[in-house]
């Protein structure tokens, strides 16, 4: 039962139609998690910080004053949303405590900025929560937002003139055959479709208007085009266990499956299709490629037109009710899933599927990477990619310090001294065992129960609200799938993902069921209290400067090298200088400091600003090599000799350093 504030007038409630405040919210509902998906998959996935950070500032201070004034929340906060909001907010807090324990503040203090932008985010998607329809609206924005990137990056394929060049291609060109505009990182693209998947299905079958249903089924075949662009194996994977958890989940399966084999059908069509034009498979961009790109986005056009109006006839049929109506009991559902998968297992055991497995594991735990040109048979390898080393060592990370981990931000070091092959890795790849690695069991344990209270509470709504299945099928579905793809790889490096669990979790986290209309949201915004108040504000505070410091010094470091660039060395020292009175205690300034005075000859000031920054980051390679040649160039021979071994002692594997 949902009770009106004091706010509320007769006038409204009585009304048939939604008012301007239902309006209001309703455009908030779909507009913030389109816009915020869009804008950050746009910007490079979000991982440039200065991206990240400007939208953790704003969606802090959004939600400041929004309560201040009584504007926000919405609707009553579910006591799940604040469990999961205390959560996120102990490990950014457990964050913070790391700098004073870690070998780099400046590192630590990168990693509190980025959790603190996304409790930002995560606070404001919860204020934002409606009285009704907040589950709709977010699973059909935030499926529409994946279906734009998609679209784009398909685009980007087929016809690169007119698109950015790829950012990873500049400095990889083994990688150019693969997909990753806009997110620059192709894993990255192909989680973010991955995770669009059950939203997009559900919304296909879930839709008031079957025109918007159609246009949900016709985009399943080419976001799976897209992904198998991406070359990403770790995607195709997430892409069967999102779909895998979609049917698992959804009440109708019987009336869906229509619709996903036609989309399957669809989607076998094109890829095999763009399978066989291998200047496209290959993302070159010369006449050939163009060619054969304007032939697959004309089979693209064809093929899901088909598909969605395949889906607007079935979709009309059972509305009208044509056609038989199949009803399969649970009981009946489970008995033919048992048979089924112990058919499949007997005749797995008889294939030799045991040694198969374990075949296939020691390809995974082996370091060796498959060619990266090796276009789609990259599918057929089940290689980690060095996975399992970064696993393990991140693992042998913690041990030196089980419960804090070795702080914030700072595997990068402790994998380049430990590694055992020459790969270069910021991230051990997996959200849970780098919190493990750097900030300790404590920190794992509190962004893995982040992770999973949303999917604990979404379940435990399946079975509480069955009007919402339909819907609560595709927000678990791709809750899921994040939570899968976050411990594989390091896309919460990547803000764009991570914000769309943030905003799946907002809208599973509320205790409104989803049968309820527009109407229920004409009551208005329930103030909280002032002690909340106050509590937000000062949560707001703290936050916007854990965020700014880092933010700025950064805009100053690239001054700093933009003016290097330009020839400018006077003011780019004084940017440099600017950013190290910002963040006295980081490394980075006192870096780019000593090699501006480098390039301005004095050596001797320039040495003293690289010992600086050996202070500071004691553990990072980088600074030693760099005042090892300054102490070169000024003929110190012996400091040279020193500050060269300790770059190889932190870098044993280094061709660079041999």
């Amino acid at each position: 039962m949902v009770t009106a504030s004091p706010r509320a007038t007769a006038g409204p409630e009585a009304s048939s139609e939604p008012t301007g405040w239902g309006r209001g919210v309703a455009a908030i509902g779909y507009g913030l998690p389109f816009l915020l998906v869009v804008y950050l998959a746009f910007a490079g996935g979000g991982y440039d910080p200065v991206v990240y950070g400007e939208v953790g500032v704003i969606c802090w201070w959004v939600v400041t004053l929004g309560a201040l004034v009584g504007l926000l929340p919405l609707a009553r906060i579910s006591g799940a949303a604040w469990v999961a909001l205390g959560l996120l907010g102990a490990f950014a807090l457990w964050t913070g405590l790391g700098i004073s324990w870690s070998e780099s503040s400046e590192r630590s203090v990168a990693e509190l900025a980025r959790v603190a932008s996304f409790v930002g985010v995560f606070a404001l998607a919860i204020s934002v929560q409606g009285r009704a329809l907040a589950l709709r609206r977010t699973v059909y924005a935030v499926a529409a937002a994946i279906g734009v990137v998609t679209l784009f990056a398909l685009f980007s394929r087929l016809h690169p003139e007119l698109f950015p060049e790829i950012q990873a291609a500049r400095f990889l060109d083994d990688v150019e055959a693969r997909l990753s505009y806009p997110l620059d990182y192709w894993n990255a693209l192909a989680a973010l479709i991955a995770i669009g998947f059950p939203l997009v299905l559900s919304a296909a079958m879930s839709a008031r208007n079957l025109v918007v249903q159609a246009i949900a089924a016709a985009a399943l075949p080419m976001m799976a085009l897209t992904a198998f662009f991406t070359l990403s194996r770790g995607g195709a994977f997430a892409i069967a266990i999102a779909i895998a958890a979609f049917v698992l989940l959804y009440p109708r399966r019987l009336a869906a499956a229509p619709t996903m084999v036609l989309a399957a059908i669809g989607a076998a069509i094109l890829i095999a299709f763009a399978s066989g034009k291998d200047a496209l498979e290959d993302g070159l961009s010369d006449s050939t490629a163009i060619s054969q790109g304007n032939e697959v986005l004309l089979l693209t056009i064809v093929v899901c037109a088909v598909v969605g109006l395949g889906h607007f006839a079935l979709a009309h049929a059972r509305r009208r009710g044509i056609g038989p109506r199949l009803e399969v009991s649970r009981q009946a559902t489970l008995a033919a899933v048992a048979i089924v998968g112990a058919i499949v297992l007997v005749g797995a055991i008889a294939a030799g599927a045991p040694s198969k497995i374990s075949d296939r594991i020691d390809e995974f735990t082996e370091p060796i990477a498959p060619d990266p040109t090796a276009g789609a048979s990259r599918y057929e390898s089940l290689s980690g990619n060095g996975r399992y080393q970064l696993w393990t060592s991140a693992v042998d990370a913690n041990a030196t310090e089980p419960l804090t981990g070795i702080g914030p931000g700072t595997f990068e070091f402790w994998w380049t001294e430990d590694r055992p092959l020459d790969a270069y890795a910021r991230s051990a790849h997996s959200l849970y065992l780098n919190s493990l690695a750097e900030v300790g069991i404590v920190g794992m344990l509190l962004i893995a129960a982040f992770v999973l209270v949303p999917i604990g509470v979404g379940v435990r709504r399946w079975f509480r609200q069955p009007a919402s299945r339909e819907l609560l099928a595709g927000a678990i579905g791709g809750a899921i799938t994040f939570a899968v793809v976050v411990g594989v790889d390091r896309i919460w490096e990547l803000a764009a993902l991570p914000v769309v669990f943030l905003l799946l979790a907002a809208a599973l986290l509320t205790p409104r069921d989803d049968s309820l209309d527009d109407k229920a949201d004409a009551a208005g915004a329930e103030p909280l209290s002032i002690p909340a108040r106050l509590g937000v504000a000062a949560a707001a505070i703290a936050a916007t400067i854990a965020i700014a410091i880092p933010t700025a010094s950064l805009v100053s470091i690239r001054e700093s090298q933009a003016d290097v660039r330009s020839g400018d060395l006077d003011a780019a020292l004084a940017a440099a200088r600017e950013a190290g009175d910002v963040q006295p205690y980081a490394a980075t300034p006192y870096y780019q400091e000593a090699q501006v005075l480098e390039a301005e000859g004095d050596l001797e000031g320039a040495a003293a600003a690289a010992r600086e920054a050996t202070e500071r980051e004691p553990t990072n390679w980088r600074t030693w090599l760099v005042l090892a040649r300054i102490e070169a160039e000024a003929g110190n021979v012996n400091e040279a000799i020193e500050a060269y071994e300790r770059a190889q002692a932190l870098n044993p594997r280094s061709d660079f350093l041999r």
